[in-house]
């Protein structure tokens, strides 16, 4: 056996001690228990006050593999198969990006813009659909849909409003495609995006974590063109937002005021740039003054 015992205390420190130096201890407690307690269908309490339980061999063997897994530097949010977002728990796999905290501050935003109204929403390049399952779960009676190219970041995103119970239309389509974005009787409130904006040569700088789990159509963008999305999207919306509509993009924050000077170019007026919590400028707002007759 590869624990001293099948006891949850020995299991524990199995864990630690393997998986030291790849992360903080407090990441690894963190962990474990997140673990334990979605195995077991077990309450912080249940953690605290079973500590000496005694694991079965199949529990012993899931815990090994996530250490395995781990090791090889998968994404805990993908061996646990899940993460929290804006109070929602989101199913992550490798499909899609894992949701990060500074996107719900993005989130945050666009709901202080709309404060509880009735609102069309969209949410181009979803993924997991995080950010238009939370804006919807936020806004009961707004109408929200996600748009995506990945197949399988929709399969995950349905998963996620069936499972949530939240209804969001997820549609399959290709924002850089030549082809027109065809809604019934589309004028949105709000469109956001947070789209791939890594340029590749960023590649070596990255934690292996991401480079190689999570998939790189969501991440990354040319090296000659870091805001080929943007200014597609920003082009885009023109005509699918509603006169004083607003558009809201998570950014890079190295291309902050290269994508502030697009959004002027194309005539969007009252842009503002937020910085998240970190100090990092990765939030921008603008807002449509051209009506959809004027824009096609």
């Amino acid at each position: 056996m590869f624990v001293q015992d099948n006891s949850l205390s020995a299991t524990q420190i199995y864990f630690s001690n393997q998986l030291q130096g790849l992360f903080s201890e407090r990441e690894v407690k963190t962990m474990f228990e997140a673990l334990i307690k979605q195995r077991l269908n077990w309450t912080s309490a249940d953690f605290l006050l079973h500590h000496e339980a005694r694991l079965s061999e199949s529990d012993l063997l899931f815990i090994r593999s996530a250490v395995k897994r781990l090791l090889l530097h998968e994404p805990f949010q993908y061996v646990i198969g899940n993460t929290e977002f804006y109070g929602l728990s989101i199913t992550c796999a490798p499909g899609a990006l894992i949701p990060r905290p500074e996107t719900e501050e993005l989130v945050d935003w666009i709901l202080e813009e709309l404060k509880e109204k009735d609102s069309k929403i969209l949410d181009i390049g979803t993924g997991s659909g995080c950010i238009a399952l939370a804006l919807k779960k936020n806004t009961i009676n707004s109408n929200v849909w996600g748009l995506d190219v990945s197949e399988s970041a929709l399969t995950i995103a349905k998963e996620n409003a069936h499972e949530l119970g939240i209804e969001v239309k997820f549609l399959s389509q290709d924002i850089l495609s030549d082809h027109p974005l065809e809604f019934e009787n589309s004028s949105f409130d709000v469109i956001v995006s947070n789209p791939p904006y890594i340029p590749l040569n960023e590649q070596v700088k990255m934690e292996p974590n991401v480079l190689q789990f999570e998939p790189h159509k969501a991440l990354f963008v040319p090296d000659h063109d870091p805001l080929l999305f943007y200014r597609v999207i920003a082009t885009k919306s023109l005509s699918l937002l509603k006169y004083n509509g607003v558009l809201f993009f998570e950014i890079h924050e190295d291309f902050a005021f290269q994508v502030k000077d697009l959004l002027m170019d194309l005539g969007f007026i009252n842009i503002e740039l937020r910085k998240d919590l970190q100090g990092k400028a990765r939030m921008m707002r603008a807002q449509n003054v051209i009506s959809n007759y004027e824009s096609k």
